[in-house]
């Protein structure tokens, strides 16, 4: 079963992942939140922890993938960015969330 990522551009079809990496990348994220604690990650890290966890297992780019599904998890309110005064991403889970998301 494929899952229809949020991110929907008129200039591009719609791009599909499957659903089993949709939730693998999806729990690395929570998981490397969890791990960080309030401080957060950067997206550099956090691309190169995943490049280095999953570059066997994708048929792409893995940092492609990632990058969709964390701007699906930034929708849903499960994570915040915030920028550094370096200007770069810091990525945190968001406080409020219910962290039901692998129910939605």
């Amino acid at each position: 079963m494929d899952k229809t990522l949020l991110r929907k551009s008129q200039s591009r079809v719609a791009t599909k992942m499957r659903e089993q990496d949709f939730e693998k990348l999806s729990v690395f994220i929570i998981h490397t939140l969890e791990r960080a604690g309030q401080a957060g990650v950067t997206l550099h890290d956090l691309v190169l922890k995943a490049q280095e966890k999953f570059n066997a297992d994708f048929h792409g780019n893995v940092s492609w993938y990632l990058l969709e599904v964390k701007y699906d998890l930034e929708l849903r309110k499960i994570i915040t960015k915030t920028l550094s005064p370096q200007r770069e991403q810091i990525i945190t889970l968001n406080p409020d969330s219910d962290k039901k998301w692998w129910f939605n």
